[in-house]
């Protein structure tokens, strides 16, 4: 690697480890491009080589956590069979990272609702998830489908019931969830059955 490369990498992985920790003490709709890049030591057009906007450099800590939280977690527990114990074990998963990054959670998630992008890459990573563990047991595709629907709907209601008080630790929350889909999970153990 060049030096000029090396540079620009350490120029880029400054400004996003000032920008993580101001995004922390002060709060992310506060902190301004123009702080970041005295934090950093650089201009501001410096800062705007690197990333387009505040919520591109956000959104690039946000996902780097992200992408820790989850590679971490693999191999930490066997794939569920059952879609309630699959999304169960998603929320036991995003919802601590959710809690830990709120404020970047409602940023990013306000963004992603708007524009699409994150939100509709996880609801679809989702409903796959759990369409295939019904239709595993031998429901067939639509049903599994509409189940799917549901379940995820339920998911997103329950995290939309968590963002505004940041209360995704809540021993509350996995309950809310086994509850709104008690309804599917009595459907799989019957397919498992038949």
């Amino acid at each position: 690697m060049s030096r000029r490369v090396q540079q620009k990498a350490n120029t880029r992985a400054k400004i996003k480890q000032v920008a993580k920790q101001a995004f922390f003490q002060q709060g992310v709709e506060v902190t301004t491009t123009r702080e970041i890049s005295r934090l950093a030591g650089v201009a501001v057009g410096t800062f705007f080589v690197h990333f387009p906007d505040k919520l591109d450099l956000v959104k690039e800590i946000y996902f780097d956590a992200l992408d820790e939280v989850l590679s971490a977690r693999v191999g930490q527990h066997q794939p569920a069979t059952s879609p309630t114990e699959y999304l169960a074990q998603i929320v036991e998963t995003l919802f601590p990272f959710y809690h830990q990054y709120d404020e970047f959670t409602r940023v990013i998630m306000t963004d992603s609702v708007l524009n699409g992008g994150f939100h509709d890459q996880q609801i679809a990573s989702i409903k796959q998830g759990i369409a295939k563990r019904f239709e595993a047991v031998g429901v067939d595709a639509k049903t599994a489908s509409i189940f799917s629907e549901n379940m995820t709907a339920n998911y997103w209601l329950v995290f939309m019931e968590c963002l505004p008080s940041n209360s995704f630790t809540s021993p509350a929350v996995l309950q809310r969830l086994e509850t709104l889909n008690l309804p599917f999970k009595v459907s799989f153990e019957n397919a498992v059955k038949a």
